[in-house]
């Protein structure tokens, strides 16, 4: 289930199709148990769409736009942390110079 579909319905809509989805979900995990599923990954799609659903009805209910969140670059500090990393040998080397 895409964004696009879910953003044209209304909030009862979205309601109702959160609640249907749970429901399928919950049939679904009852065939998952007794080795029934011969697609489990379903499973984990199933939970997306319905928070995919809540959470378009949440932003809908604030007044909020609905859209597609840009990919967020990485954080600063990771980049930080592997250059230490990298010059860590090169300190020990170093003081192992100045000891020595």
């Amino acid at each position: 289930m895409d964004l696009e579909t879910l953003k044209n319905q209304s909030v009862g809509e979205l309601v109702k199709l959160s609640q249907k989805l749970k429901d399928e979900l919950f049939q679904m995990k009852f065939q998952h148990a007794t080795q029934q599923l011969k697609t489990p990954h379903k499973l984990r799609e199933l939970r997306k769409d319905i928070a995919r659903a809540k959470m378009v009805a949440t932003m809908k209910r604030a007044g909020q736009e609905v859209t597609a969140k840009p990919k967020a670059a990485p954080a600063p500090k990771a980049e930080a942390a592997k250059k230490e990393k990298k010059a860590a040998p090169e300190k020990k080397a170093a003081a192992k110079k100045k000891g020595a």
